[in-house]
């Protein structure tokens, strides 16, 4: 058995103050490292509370996110077109109360109103028509807010547009699609018929609605849907801006379109655009032209088929100088056409 000295004695007790400090100091590590963790733990979660986040106003934000300040701008300029027949949709293109629609929404109408936005009743009378482009120009005292013209020429496939009319009498509605096809002509057997084609939802009562672009500037005017069933099924046509701009100045002008004419028929051939007709004493007779003549060119413009002769020809001002190429008996030629006016006998086909 060995004997403790007193030495011994300090060392035991020495050594057993260090381990009791030493539990100690752990105890208190372990206590603080759980109080730091619990400490960020609470310091990093949100206070209980329903998060909202705060409307942004801003244009960048309602583009990312929603087209209300495109429908917000643009509302006041679409309006309801009643006849007592049907009803359509008309968007304002003056500050003189001139108003576009589809000569469709109006036609045999013995009474036509307009109806805005906030539910106003104006009666209106129709200025003039254009049964070729299937547009019609009305009047009212009311003197809304008209819209802003695209240049139509500069819209491209993929482009997003949207539609607002009132389509089966529901009240304003906003759609919205791409451009799917631009100049998309020859969808009726009218050569003269030029549209832009989009899958933004076209039902009947869009008719006479504006297309608009992202700037909520007017780049067609809704006219017809192609479907089988009847309803939208992504193939929507507007005639566009730039044509609407010029068939409307020649309406508040005239009470009419005035197109160029020339006076002589022709059509497609393994040889070229063959003239077939030339109405004796019209402007192509005066100039030189025969039948069995192959029209090469109009005014230094290669010329494909007869349906670019008649846009062609339409487009031009009346008594304005044009020079058309052509072949015969091989041999080419150029005479000078003094263009006249489309006569009003001339119509589009049933749409």
């Amino acid at each position: 058995m060995r004997n403790i000295s007193y030495n011994d004695s300090l060392i035991y007790t020495f050594r057993g103050d260090i381990v009791c400090m030493l539990k100690e100091l752990l105890k208190y590590m372990v206590i603080g490292v759980i109080a730091g963790i619990a400490s960020y733990s609470l310091l990093s979660q949100d206070s209980v509370s329903i998060k909202v986040s705060e409307p942004n106003n801003t244009k960048e934000f309602d583009a990312n996110n929603s087209y209300n300040y495109i429908y917000n701008g643009v509302k006041n300029s679409v309006v309801t077109i009643k006849t007592d027949i049907g009803r359509g949709s008309g968007v304002i293109v003056t500050n003189q109360g001139h108003v576009v629609t589809n000569e469709h929404v109006i036609k045999g109408a013995k009474k036509v109103v307009i109806i805005t936005s906030d539910n106003q009743t104006h009666n209106a009378k129709i200025v003039g028509v254009d049964t070729i482009t299937d547009i019609a120009l009305l009047n009212s005292a009311y003197k809304g807010k008209a819209i802003t013209f695209s240049d139509s020429s500069n819209v491209k496939i993929g482009d997003i547009v949207l539609a607002i009319g009132n389509p089966f009498g529901v009240g304003q509605t906003l759609t919205q699609g791409i451009i799917s096809r631009t100049n998309s002509g020859h969808i009726t057997e009218n050569p003269l018929d030029e549209f832009l084609q989009s899958d933004a939802a076209i039902n009947p009562g869009n008719s006479g609605g504006a297309m608009v672009d992202l700037n909520g500037n007017l780049v067609g005017i809704n006219t017809m849907n192609v479907s089988i069933g009847g309803g939208s099924d992504g193939i929507g046509l507007a005639v566009p801006s730039n044509l609407v701009k010029k068939i409307t100045k020649q309406l508040i002008k005239y009470g009419r379109v005035v197109r160029g004419y020339v006076g002589m028929s022709a059509y497609d051939t393994i040889d070229g655009i063959m003239i077939t007709k030339v109405l004796e004493n019209g402007p192509a007779f005066k100039s030189g032209l025969r039948p069995r003549d192959i029209i090469v060119s109009i005014n230094e413009t290669k010329i494909m088929d007869i349906k670019e002769v008649v846009k062609i020809v339409a487009s031009l001002e009346v008594d304005q100088k044009v020079v058309l190429t052509y072949k015969r008996d091989n041999q080419l030629k150029s005479t000078t056409i003094k263009v006249s006016a489309m006569p009003q006998s001339h119509k589009s086909i049933q749409r």
